[in-house]
């Protein structure tokens, strides 16, 4: 009984706590929107607590241009801000050349 009722308040503890919600679905979807099929989703930056925001780097999936590299169809990549489930485009940004 003891045990139980510690695992309960754990439990009602961690559920409570109030953390950014959206997930790397919302930012895709954003990403497509603005003319950036996803080909790489990662967290550039995140933060906890009451009012905690997640920024995600994605990398555009391109086809590749022939001839004159201005003519690009869009952006090599995207920054997209999450806030809870809403997300919404921060700026493009060039992706990184390897």
């Amino acid at each position: 009984m003891k045990y139980g009722f510690a695992f309960l308040l754990v439990f009602i503890a961690l559920g409570a706590s109030p953390t950014a919600h959206a997930d790397q679905a919302e930012a895709k979807e954003v990403a497509r929107i603005n003319n950036c099929p996803p080909k790489k989703i990662e967290i550039y930056q995140q933060s906890l607590g009451e009012t905690g925001t997640t920024i995600y780097h994605v990398d555009c999936n391109l086809p590749k241009a022939t001839g004159d590299k201005d003519s690009a169809a869009g952006p090599d990549a995207l920054l997209i801000s999450c806030d809870a489930s809403l997300c919404e485009l921060m700026r493009p940004v060039a992706a990184e050349k390897k």
